[in-house]
């Protein structure tokens, strides 16, 4: 896999051994990994953290906090790494992402561990934003491409093993272990990034921190207003559409200040044009099926079918597995037969029949069911992502391309936390109205641990939360639906024609090190 070989660490070539090549590469690549499975790892624990911290209206900040920090961060550490090098700003964010699973592991109460997943996701940004980038830095440039490849590879196998390590460690020893055991990792990836060259040749740029904030205020104000703080979320009240409207002026600020700034968190140019913006909106809402389909199908196994957390995390299995192999396949049609818009319509179509399927369940449907209603979306995402990111890349000039591809990461990684926000906002209202109405009397505290409590009620309250659960579940996933219709109609507006011309006028080739590998 490794060969020795001449690589550039910030404009300096270096001479590497074989066995430090290897070294480095494994210490990205743990970093990555333990970045990407914590973004997925609470899917399956989320029940068992419930019946021990409570507060169910939380669950959906679980997750979106992360990725909500994660997203924000991501293009302010690609500026420090240039000024700072790469190599030490790595490393600065493998320590935050540690102590943020720490303090995580450590967490007495939901508001706390949501508080500590932020620092956890801060972290993550960091390594999500600079893992290619190194790689590309310090790997000889005739290999480059195989171990992008391989690292590609690793980030499809986190979508599998994050919901099942939530739930192994779930079952076995305690959710906190879920990130108690970035810990060990991160110390023996710290270890091996020593080994990384240290950068010579550093780039004086000047950080847009206003910028960051602005967009990071803009995407804080909706997730608030869509998601809120716990509790009912009335979707009219003054404060829900008091953030909304903050959100849309913290968006102007931020275009506003994007124009006039001469180093831009996000040069405007990189989203501009039909065909962009178009494909970006798309991105963004296939993303935002993705955080749907990896969070809740794994409340329907535990507390309504009684599946232990590790089982559950198996059954996300076959939608990450087939995303995955969609992708490939997708990119193989596209490359032998064009069609980069047909394939991202159908594969948006895909999706939106197994969201119509999802948002069919109830009580008594099998898990079998669900599993096969996740993998047409997680088919349909597998056709959308790549081809999409692959029109964007070819419609950006050559300079742009890494800000380009970063900021689809952006969109996507956005999509995520609005989905499970929407979806988590109607579940937990659903949920708190449907328990209310079928038993008046329940005190609702006491199903906030559901894969233990639930299972411990008599049939006829069992029966009727099971039923409370899946309808909420259905609530959600049928708010997807015409999100999901809206996506279909937003790639069948992208000039097919245009397109085509496109592609075949552009013979250069993309520079892999800042354009696919920043999406893989």
């Amino acid at each position: 896999m490794t060969t020795s070989g001449s690589a550039t660490a910030s404009g300096v070539t270096i001479h590497l051994s074989r066995n430090r090549l290897l070294v480095i590469f494994f210490g990205i690549l743990l970093g990555a990994t333990l970045s990407g499975l914590d973004g997925a790892i609470v899917a399956t624990a989320a029940p068992t953290i419930l019946s021990e911290l409570g507060s169910v209206s939380l669950l959906p900040w679980l997750t979106t906090s992360y990725l909500l920090a994660q997203v924000t961060t991501m293009a302010v550490y690609g500026k420090l790494g240039d000024i700072f090098g790469r190599r030490r700003v790595f490393i600065i964010a493998v320590v935050t992402f540690m102590i943020g699973s720490m303090l995580c592991g450590l967490a007495q109460s939901m508001p706390m561990l949501i508080a500590t997943r932020v620092l956890q996701g801060i972290g993550a940004g960091g390594i999500t934003a600079l893992a290619m980038a190194l790689i590309a830095d310090v790997m000889p440039a005739d290999k480059l491409g195989r171990y992008l490849g391989y690292t590609g590879v690793v980030f499809a196998v986190t979508a599998i093993l994050g919901p099942w390590a939530g739930g192994f460690f779930t079952d076995n020893f305690s959710w906190r272990w879920a990130f108690f055991v970035n810990i060990p990792s991160g110390i023996l990836c710290l270890i091996t990034l020593m080994f990384v060259p240290k950068s010579t040749n550093r780039v004086a740029h000047r950080i847009d921190v206003r910028g960051a904030l602005l967009i990071a205020g803009a995407a804080a104000s909706l997730l608030l207003a869509i998601g809120g703080t716990g509790g009912h979320v009335r979707f009219l009240s003054v404060r829900t559409i008091g953030l909304a409207c903050l959100s849309v002026v913290l968006v102007l600020l931020f275009v506003l200040h994007e124009r006039r700034t001469p180093e831009p968190i996000l040069a405007l140019r990189v989203i501009s044009g039909r065909v962009k913006a178009l494909a970006l909106s798309a991105n963004l809402i296939t993303g935002m099926a993705f955080g749907t389909a990896i969070v809740y199908p794994p409340l329907f196994f535990e507390a309504v079918r009684g599946i232990n957390a590790t089982q559950a995390g198996l059954l996300l299995a076959p939608f990450a597995v087939t995303s995955g192999l969609c992708t490939i396949i997708a990119g193989q049609i596209t490359d032998r037969r064009g069609g980069h818009v047909v394939v991202p319509f159908v594969g948006l179509v895909i999706s939106c029949v197994g969201m119509i399927l999802l948002s069919s369940i109830h009580a008594s449907t099998s898990a079998a069911f669900v599993v096969g209603s996740a993998m047409l979306v997680g088919m349909g995402i597998g056709f959308v992502m790549q081809t999409l990111l692959y029109v964007i890349q070819r419609f950006t000039e050559a300079p742009d391309i890494g800000m380009a591809t970063s900021t689809i990461m952006l969109s996507r990684l956005l999509g995520n936390a609005l989905g499970v926000a929407i979806v988590g906002t109607i579940f937990t209202n659903t949920l708190v109205s449907g328990v209310q109405k079928r038993l008046p009397d329940f005190p609702l505290d006491s199903i906030q641990g559901a894969p233990h409590k639930i299972a411990a009620l008599s049939d006829g309250v069992r029966e009727q939360i099971q039923e409370a659960f899946a309808h909420a579940l259905s609530n959600g996933f049928t708010a997807m639906v015409p999100v999901m219709v809206i996506g279909a109609i937003v790639v069948g507006c992208i000039p097919a024609k245009r397109v085509r011309d496109r592609l075949r006028s552009t013979t250069a080739e993309i520079p892999l090190a800042e354009g696919t590998a920043h999406a893989l």
